[in-house]
């Protein structure tokens, strides 16, 4: 697992700071409180309807499903390694893939109760599954070396289930669909450079459609609402992708940093790209057609990674979920609430030394994608000590003087924007050395 570069709590520095205060997981606070503990200790998916939350949990051999505040309601067992989840467009039914069974489960979600297992073959271990076309598109080990994409006719009364003839993956390919282009498949490879494909599935068979060997090792893939673009998270990159459907032509990069390891898509287009190590946050919000973030959300601390494939939108975007793992062992639900504010971004700067006895000059700015209202203030802190509010400029330029005690060598100077109805708070800090 990558190292995760990443300070406890708010970096300082001596010269300029800048810092982001934000995300909403598991309570209506505006800020991380340490999400849910959800009872299982292991994940492989999280997926989002209207009604629940699930978690596909392989290690307790079950899919965990909640309310959207985090509430268990049902955890259903007996699923062989549940891996992979679909779901019918009419939030009917959850398609589960069982590796440990070479099966796929059928669960209704009304009654949390499994209704039927559709065998998919001897050694066939399904793991990531799809809805395209009217049938059930499943990644499957087709030999020692090779992967294939097989099918399950889930319209007949008794399913038939068509396996690939000409399998052409190293590891049990991502798949990926949306109704936007309801007789298109999205295929990448999950452990090698076989690359990623596009099908067309309406004949209820494979044909390939667009083929790019540009990307390889995908962690999580989405398709956008639309039908139009397709956004991959491969572990290995600094940034997520996206990619033309129709041809599979690169169509940008989202700057995410390392190490992509989860993408959602909600049904208005807004991009929620997910990291396992690197910076200061572990999700990233873009609104439909941008590639700069409008949010970025940061976990409570002690931080733990952010699991593959472990974030989900409710359908109507307006909460986020995302799935953690910290050492203790347990799944971690947190669910961001006001995905619709804006990052306030404060930057600092200041001094590095100055003279003790004379007033320092700290300077600012308090900047995001979204403008502020016309007027507002930052409070303004030495050590914890409340100074008088600042003014910020219609530029939205921060400044202000101070001449601490004596005695106070190294005063640790904090600023933060409180927030408003479209911005979630912003913070930063700034040391600044006195010298006699």
């Amino acid at each position: 697992m990558p190292i995760r570069r990443r300070a406890a709590g708010v970096a300082l520095v001596l010269a300029a700071a800048s810092f982001n205060l934000l995300g909403a997981p598991g309570t209506a606070a505006a800020q991380p409180q340490g999400g849910v503990v959800l009872p299982v200790r292991s994940h492989w998916q999280t997926l989002a309807d209207s009604r629940h939350v699930y978690v596909s949990a392989p290690g307790d051999d079950a899919v965990l499903a909640t309310d959207h505040d985090g509430q268990v309601v049902k955890k259903v067992e007996g699923l062989d390694g549940a891996r992979g989840m679909a779901e019918s467009a009419d939030e009917s039914t959850l398609y589960v893939a069982l590796p440990d069974a070479d099966a796929i489960s059928v669960i209704d979600t009304a009654t949390l109760t499994e209704t039927r297992r559709i065998s998919t073959g001897t050694d066939t271990e399904p793991e990531s599954v799809a809805l395209a076309g009217d049938r059930l598109f499943f990644g499957y080990q087709a030999t020692t070396f090779d992967a294939g994409i097989g099918s399950v006719a889930i319209a007949e009364a008794i399913p038939t289930v068509r396996l690939d003839d000409n399998p052409v993956w190293y590891g049990k390919p991502r798949l990926a669909s949306s109704p936007g282009a309801p007789d298109r498949l999205v295929a990448a490879e999950s452990q090698g450079a076989a690359g990623m494909r596009v099908y067309d599935v309406g004949s209820g068979t494979l044909q390939e459609t667009a083929y790019s060997d540009a990307v390889g090792d995908i962690e999580d893939v989405a398709v956008t609402p639309d039908g139009s673009s397709v956004i991959t998270a491969n572990g290995s990159n600094y940034y997520h992708q996206r990619w033309r459907l129709s041809d599979l032509t690169e169509e940008g990069q989202y700057d995410t940093g390392p190490y992509p390891n989860s993408v959602a898509v909600d049904s208005h287009g807004t991009v929620a790209a997910g990291i396992v190590a690197g910076g200061d946050w572990d999700l990233y919000l873009y609104r439909p057609g941008e590639t700069t973030a409008y949010r970025t959300v940061a976990f409570s601390w002690p931080h733990m990674d952010l699991l593959r494939r472990g974030v989900a939108w409710a359908p109507d975007g307006k909460r986020l979920f995302a799935t953690r793992f910290p050492s203790s062992g347990e799944v971690i639900l947190d669910i961001v609430t006001d995905v619709a504010k804006a990052s306030s971004t404060i930057t600092l700067s200041a001094p590095p030394t100055n003279p003790v006895g004379t007033p320092v000059t700290v300077t600012g700015k308090l900047t995001s994608l979204i403008p502020f209202p016309k007027h507002r203030t930052v409070t303004v802190t030495r050590d914890g000590v409340e100074l008088p509010d600042v003014k910020v400029a219609r530029d939205g330029t921060v400044h202000f003087s101070d001449t601490p005690p004596d005695w106070n060598t190294y005063p640790q100077y904090t600023v933060t924007y409180a927030g408003d109805a479209t911005h979630v708070p912003g913070t930063a800090t700034v040391m600044v050395e006195f010298v006699g």
